[in-house]
Parts: C-alpha cells; sequence; structure tokens
C-alpha cells in the first residue's frame, strides 16, 4: 500500500496511551484530527467503566465509521473496552484479542523455543526467588513480590541487565530497528521493577546475537502487524524472554528519529523499506515522584523533557514526573550524559533515582 504522504490517511484518530506525547506528533500527521486518552496526564478518567468510555466517544463524536484507534497502554484490565474496540472499530497494528494472548508469553507456541531461547520458569504459588506478575501488564507496574492480587502468576528472578529488541511487522514480514537496554526505577519499594528508561544499543556493536528466526517464527505463525518488542535477559549465553509487546510501547521513541515515517509503517500505510535517517544514539529516562508534590517553577530549567507538567499540577507518589531525552553520537557518552541529566534532576525536584548498574 501507497500513500501520499501530503494527504491525511484518517478523518478522526484516537489515541490511547499512558504518556501519549512519542506518538502525538507523527499520528497528526496522519489524521484531520486527533483525540487522546491518557491516563498518567488527564484528570479525569475515561476508561474507569465501559459506560464512562462510550460516553467519552459520544462526547467527541468519535464514531466507528470514521475513527481509528491506535492503542500504546492503558488498557489492561478494561476487557469490556477491549472487546468493544475490537467489535466496532478499526484497530491500528493487532487486534487487542491477539494483544491479550501474546501478552501471556506462556501462550506462545513451545516449537518456536530451542536450546538457544526460552522462558523462564514459572510456579503457581509463591516462592522467594519468583517474582509475581500480572497478565496484560506495562510498564513493569505489576511486577514484584505481591502474594494476594488476582491473576498472577510467578516467575523465576533471573539477575543482569533486561534487553528488548524493536521491530516492524507486516504478516511474514519483518524488519528489525535495533536492540536496547532498559532501565529499572531505584529504590522504589512498593514498585521495584517500575520501566524508567531505555537506550538503544544499534546492532553490530551490541555483542547480543538474538535469532532472527524467532521473530520470523512469531510474526509467520500470528500475523504480526506494527511496532512490536520482546524483552529478554541473557544469563549463561541463553536468551530468555521476559515479555512480547505487540504495540506501540515506550521504545518507540527511541526510534521514530531514526527512521523516516515510523508510524507510517506501523499503520501499514507504506509497504516500502525503511529508510534510517540517523545513526546517533538515543535514550530516555522517566523520572518518577518519591513523594506527593506541586510542580514549581523551577522545573523551567529543565532542557529536552517531555511529558512536561505544567507548574502548579499535583503529582502523586510513584506516578510519571516527565521524560528525559538524550542523543549522542557516542554510546558511552550517551550513558554519561543520562547520569549527569539524572542527578541534576534530583537536585530540583523530588524524584526516585533510576537504575543504571546492574549485578
Amino acid at each position: 500500500m501507497h500513500l501520499n504522504l501530503h494527504k491525511k490517511a484518517y478523518k478522526k484518530v484516537l489515541l490511547i496511551a499512558n504518556g501519549h506525547e512519542p506518538y502525538y506528533d507523527d499520528v497528526s500527521k496522519l489524521a484531520e484530527s486527533v483525540h487522546y486518552i491518557d491516563p498518567y496526564s488527564q484528570d479525569k478518567n475515561y476508561i474507569q467503566s465501559l459506560k464512562t468510555f462510550k460516553k467519552y466517544l459520544d462526547d467527541n463524536n468519535l464514531d466507528s465509521k470514521s475513527t481509528k484507534i491506535i492503542y500504546g497502554s492503558g488498557l489492561e484490565d478494561e476487557i469490556g473496552i477491549q472487546e468493544h474496540l475490537d467489535n466496532e472499530f478499526s484497530i491500528a497494528g493487532n487486534s487487542f484479542s491477539k494483544y491479550r494472548y501474546l501478552s501471556n508469553i506462556y501462550n506462545l507456541d513451545e516449537a518456536i523455543f530451542n536450546k538457544k531461547i526460552s522462558l523462564p520458569e514459572i510456579s503457581k504459588s509463591y516462592h522467594y526467588k519468583y517474582l509475581s506478575k500480572k497478565y496484560n501488564s506495562s510498564g513493569g507496574l505489576h511486577v514484584g513480590n505481591n502474594i494476594f492480587s488476582k491473576n498472577i502468576y510467578y516467575q523465576k528472578y533471573l539477575p543482569g541487565k533486561t534487553y528488548s529488541i524493536s521491530f516492524i511487522a507486516n504478516d511474514e514480514y519483518f524488519k528489525i530497528l535495533g536492540l536496547n537496554q532498559l532501565f529499572l526505577v531505584k529504590d522504589n519499594i512498593k514498585f521495584p521493577f517500575l520501566h524508567s528508561g531505555a537506550m538503544n544499543l544499534g546492532l553490530s556493536e551490541a555483542n547480543i546475537d538474538f535469532p532472527k528466526n524467532f521473530i520470523s517464527s512469531i510474526c509467520n505463525l500470528y500475523q504480526i502487524k506494527g511496532y512490536c518488542s520482546i524483552d529478554f535477559k541473557i544469563v549463561d549465553n541463553k536468551i530468555y524472554i521476559l515479555d512480547f509487546n505487540p504495540r506501540l510501547s515506550s521504545s518507540y521513541r527511541l526510534y521514530t528519529r531514526k527512521y523516516e515515517n515510523l508510524m507510517h509503517h506501523h499503520l501499514g500505510l507504506i509497504d516500502n523499506d525503511l529508510n534510517m535517517i540517523s545513526n546517533q544514539y538515543y535514550a530516555y529516562i522517566i523520572l518518577y515522584a518519591k513523594k506527593d508534590l506541586v510542580i514549581s517553577d523551577s522545573i523551567s530549567e529543565l532542557e529536552n523533557i517531555s511529558d512536561r507538567p505544567a507548574i502548579g499540577d499535583f503529582i502523586k507518589k510513584d506516578m510519571p514526573l516527565f521524560t528525559i531525552n538524550l542523543h549522542s553520537n557516542d554510546k558511552d557518552d550517551i550513558l554519561f550524559k543520562i547520569k549527569n541529566r539524572i542527578i541534576s534532576a534530583m537536585k530540583i525536584i523530588d524524584c526516585y533515582n533510576t537504575q543504571l548498574e546492574y549485578e
């Protein structure tokens, strides 16, 4: 499919994402009007129930015939809303039913695994060497040592760095965008595995041999579409898959500046090869409030931040404050910049540190 890049592809788009800003500008180039639901930045909860959500659609004249749904995150527990959107609207990328199924990595066909790539052991009961995880969660919100919640399972804890691989898929076809190192929040007792950012590693110098045939098998078997990412760890030279995200995820922001028209490819609007337009390294760091606080004018001192709250906004403890965005021609330099920018931000606002070094 080929698209006139100067013509709007959609009349209306509803973007649903925790932290909508990385996608909004790209989507705005493709739609006459863009509405968004972002639980992180909006005071009103438009997805607290299917009834509330339907009212939001009616109030904004978002009908199924003229509205495209673009999803990143935020509806993990809202099965009723997911089913309504699947039944009534056109969904970019993968359907919600496919997303729910594949988000549980233990639903993946055993035949695609081998001695080099596997899944972590799981248990139905609590064990101190295992982490509790919630099905269909995002951002590390429901990962930890919770033994009381429903709809959880226990996955063996694996030490070391966490990586992800990002790719664009269109049924059997796929294009690997790059490898990333993921970061976690530091010293957050309640949410110890909150996703706190990432930096891309490139492909050739990362010294990580992720099997392309594994991605090929997933794309062929499940007819995957759009931007996807797979989180993994490497232990004793073996790859362990932690999560599969068949949807837009926060690492998208690393690649929208590296590749031309990335959102067009996610939506399947053009089928030509992806054109790399930058060889730089990119990183982002999400900082979280260490206590309830009100945003002061000192936030104006911080440069190159997105998801910026307004002066006077009230931010609850453990909620995201803003995102620091960085880039450099050198991988070591960007890690140096990350450390310095976090230190500078912590002097201005009471936020958690980010875990950059791992055992």
